[in-house]
């Protein structure tokens, strides 16, 4: 009965008749899924929380890790007494149960509850701009306890930290490092694991974080000294290539190729501890891999127009979107049920790095994917992770959208999701890759919403205005002055993950080329175009408050309707519309 009117949309009678089947039958598995999806549609995160964890602790599945990960996408914890959600997350983390970047704040809220870690963010927080010394900053128990937190450890290694008051906290850290190191102070593996865990976090958000002059210049003292030491083969401490590493990417460093050979005692040349490893690995043996597989990846058409030249350039300096782990596979997926008998074409155009590619090859085997970017050093970090996947169903190659008509393929399924914003006409873009698109087929895509971005509107007008330039120091000392601002449209741009890394920072404020678009303009090209527009693809809870605004089904496809509400409700289209048009099958 409770499936029966959760599948009416009677939310509240379902949850009714879900817990009465468990008062009977408390270890229940599919109700405890069915309950948990009905509170989550509800919009009551905690009791959906409680009840997907309940069904983990009856039967560990796929399919209830995936919603209990789901279900943890909004979740701010306050409160954790039994430890049982840090133990549930880290689960998350580790056996990948979703993105990363979807248990990040999550995680984040877990691991201020702890006390050593909420101490250490206050006593840097007061300190900023300037970083205590390493025993005022950690007390009188030292880093273990923060070394000690795993949670911590496995967030720092996996996705940029999206919380101003951590990043504070990380970057005293690693000044307390650089001290540490030019002392040659000794540290235990426990605290040189942590450090380790830094130096990752610090690569995979491309060193934004702030960093004082004399800082600066010691750092160059400890880079000078490391590379003396490995062309005369001396012996090096593994905490000067961590904190090397947590300053600049090892990759640039002369003797890098010394560094991979592991030099340092008591024998010539053993391996680095593992911790250490991880980091040369991610610093230098990856960084090379994908310089050769760039050689490889072909060129599709010319890129010469001129807007697309310069937004090739930006993204050979700043690849786009930093990740490093994908989503779980999930169930193999068929796209559209009528190309599945001849096997499916999908096209991914502007695929950046390669996260939505690679997470749509999985989930779909049987289709042949090509994902197309101007830029061959986003192109080949997607590569590098397809081929560690042993994804055998994506080519890649570099084109520009405006050149693709000539291409002599067609496809089923195009994902258009962050690319037509970036082109001199988007107008003219997604009119290109519907040329490519089969009769019946559907297209993903992604524009940015003029309404939605007033806090970007008003950054770039900042960045005008002070003559910030697109370089590392520039967007952090542009970051800096957003977050001391005290202008709350400004300072509402932490809200947003991209704030956070030296890429994705400046593709949300320094992009080269950004058009805003609205939603009489999309209504427009869609019917100009002759196509059937499917859907925005929304949170539910951003969908339930729609519905209680705009009751019916119909409204959902009605963008007369969704400009109206984006008129009320600016925020909820603040990533960027999203949504699903089809080709009708006559065209």
């Amino acid at each position: 009965m409770g499936a029966l009117l959760m599948a009416r949309g009677e939310t509240a009678a379902a949850i009714a008749e879900i817990e009465r089947a468990l008062a009977i039958a408390p270890d229940l598995f599919e109700a405890l899924g069915n309950l948990a999806q009905a509170h989550l549609a509800a919009g009551q995160l905690e009791s959906a929380i409680g009840a997907a964890a309940r069904a983990l602790a009856v039967r560990p599945t796929e399919q209830g890790k995936a919603l209990f990960a789901m279900c943890c996408k909004s979740a701010r914890f306050a409160t954790d007494k039994d430890g049982r959600m840090r133990r549930l997350m880290l689960r998350a983390l580790t056996e990948g149960w979703a993105r990363p970047r979807e248990l990040t704040a999550a995680c984040i809220s877990l691991i201020r509850l702890n006390p050593a870690v909420a101490g250490c963010m206050q006593r840097a927080a007061a300190a900023w701009p300037a970083r205590p010394p390493a025993e005022n900053l950690f007390g009188a128990e030292g880093p273990a306890p923060l070394a000690g937190d795993e949670l911590l450890l496995r967030l720092l290694e996996c996705d940029p930290i999206t919380d101003v008051d951590l990043e504070r906290l990380l970057a005293a850290i690693r000044t307390a490092m650089l001290t540490l190191a030019l002392a040659e102070h000794a540290v235990t593996p426990q605290e040189l694991a942590f450090y380790s865990a830094v130096a990752r976090q610090c690569f995979i958000n491309e060193y934004i974080y702030a960093l004082l002059e004399t800082e600066a210049a010691q750092a160059r003292v400890l880079q000078s000294a490391l590379s003396e030491r490995l062309a005369r083969g001396k012996p090096v401490p593994p905490l000067w290539i961590v904190t090397a590493g947590a300053y600049n990417a090892l990759d640039v460093l002369p003797g890098k190729d010394l560094i991979g050979r592991g030099s340092w005692p008591p024998s010539w040349p053993p391996s680095w501890p593992p911790c250490v490893e991880a980091v040369v690995i991610q610093q230098i043996a990856n960084p090379a891999q994908e310089r050769r597989i760039a050689a490889t990846i072909p060129a599709l058409t010319a890129i010469d127009d001129a807007v697309s030249r310069a937004v090739r350039e930006q993204y050979e300096e700043n690849p786009y979107p930093r990740w490093v782990n994908t989503a779980p596979p999930g169930k193999p997926v068929v796209l559209d049920d009528r190309a599945a008998e001849r096997g499916m074409d999908v096209l991914v155009a502007g695929c950046g790095t390669g996260l939505s590619t690679v997470e749509l090859a999985r989930q779909a085997p049987k289709a042949r994917f090509l994902a197309v970017d101007l830029s061959l050093a986003s192109l080949s970090y997607g590569k590098r992770i397809a081929q560690e996947l042993s994804l055998a169903n994506v080519e890649f190659g570099q084109a520009d959208i405006l050149n693709l008509g000539a291409l002599e393929r067609r496809f089923d399924f195009i994902d258009a999701s962050g690319v037509l914003h970036h082109l001199g006409s988007p107008w003219q873009g997604w009119r290109v890759l519907l040329g490519l698109l089969r009769p019946g087929g559907t297209m993903q895509v992604g524009l940015y919403s003029a309404l939605a971005r007033r806090n970007v509107v008003a950054a770039r007008a900042l960045i005008a205005a002070r003559g910030y330039a697109p370089t590392p120091e520039g967007i952090r000392r542009c970051r800096e002055d957003i977050l001391s601002s005290g202008d709350a449209l400004l300072t509402s741009l932490q809200n947003g993950a991209d704030f956070f890394s030296m890429s994705e920072c400046r593709d949300l404020l320094f992009h080269v080329q950004e058009h805003r678009i609205t939603l009489p303009e999309i209504k427009t090209f869609v019917a100009e175009n002759g196509l059937i527009f499917s859907g925005f693809n929304l949170e539910p809870a951003a969908l339930r408050k729609f519905a209680a605004r705009f009751p019916g089904r119909a409204a959902l496809t009605d963008l007369d309707c969704w400009h109206r509400y984006e008129s009320e409700a600016p925020e909820v289209f603040s990533g960027m519309y999203q949504f699903q048009v089809k080709k009708p099958a006559n065209r």
